[in-house]
C-alpha cells in the first residue's frame, strides 16, 4: 500500500507535462512590427539672388540649376533624295572604270545580248600571267563586277575545272571557239561531270579554231600588203 502514493504521484506529474499550456505566454511575448513611411520634405525654395560665396557652400544637389539652352541643328540631307539606289549606283561606277567599253558586260549578259556566251559553249580564256585555258562553259553566275563562269576540260584523261572571273585584270581576252547546237533546258550543267555525259577533251576544237583563225589573219595580212 506504500507504493500507491508514489504511482499516483508520479503519475499526476505525467499528466502535468502532457497537458497543453496556455496561449497566452505566447502571444504576449510576441510582438507586431511594422514600418511607417514619412513623406519626403519638400525642398525649401533659396532666395533669387543670392550670393556666390553662400551658394559655394551649400551642396551640389541642392543649388538651383539653370537649364543650359541646346543648340538644335538641322537634319542632314537624307541621302535617298540625291541617289535612290546607291547600291546600283556603286555597281556601275565600278564596271564603268574596269569595262569601259562594255564588251564584256555584253558578252556574258545572255539576258538581253542573244549573242552572248550560254551554257555548253566552249570558250578559251587568255590570262596575262600564265597559260590560256580552254573548256565547257559549264555554268554563268551574273554578280555585277563578281560575275564568273566555269569551265571544265580533261587534261591527261583527268577531269579538270576552272572558275574565272570575267572583270578580273589578269583576264586578257575571253574567246568563244564553238557554240553550242542546241539550247540548253538548264542554266547548271553539272550533270556534265558524270563520265556519261563528260563531253571530254577539247584540244582538237581549240586547235582547229586556232588554224583557222591563224589562217584568216594571213589573208588579211597579204591583202594589206599586196595593197
Amino acid at each position: 500500500m506504500a507504493a500507491l502514493p508514489q504511482f499516483t504521484r508520479q503519475l499526476g506529474c505525467f499528466r502535468s507535462l502532457v497537458k497543453p499550456q496556455p496561449l497566452m505566454q505566447s502571444q504576449i511575448s510576441c510582438r507586431s512590427i511594422s514600418t511607417v513611411y514619412s513623406q519626403r520634405p519638400e525642398p525649401t525654395l533659396l532666395p533669387s539672388k543670392l550670393p556666390q560665396q553662400f551658394l559655394s557652400q551649400i551642396p551640389e544637389r541642392l543649388q538651383p540649376h539653370v537649364r543650359k539652352k541646346l543648340k538644335i541643328y538641322p537634319a542632314p540631307p537624307s541621302p535617298t533624295a540625291t541617289c535612290k539606289d546607291p547600291i546600283t549606283a556603286v555597281r556601275e561606277s565600278q564596271l564603268a572604270e574596269i569595262d569601259p567599253t562594255g564588251e564584256r558586260r555584253a558578252l556574258f549578259d545572255y539576258r538581253r545580248n542573244p549573242r552572248s556566251v550560254k551554257v555548253g559553249d566552249i570558250l578559251r580564256v587568255t590570262f596575262k600571267n600564265g597559260d590560256p585555258f580552254s573548256g565547257v562553259c559549264l555554268s554563268i553566275r551574273l554578280r555585277g563586277i563578281d560575275t564568273s563562269f566555269l569551265l571544265r576540260n580533261q587534261l591527261t584523261r583527268v577531269g579538270v575545272e576552272m572558275s574565272v572571273k570575267v572583270f578580273s585584270p589578269n583576264v586578257e581576252s575571253v574567246e568563244i571557239v564553238q557554240r553550242t547546237e542546241k539550247r540548253k533546258r538548264r542554266a547548271r550543267l553539272y550533270y556534265m561531270r558524270k563520265p556519261r555525259h563528260d563531253m571530254g577533251s577539247v584540244e582538237n576544237i581549240v586547235s582547229n579554231y586556232l588554224r583557222q583563225k591563224s589562217a584568216l589573219t594571213g589573208q588579211r595580212s597579204s591583202r594589206g600588203q599586196k595593197r
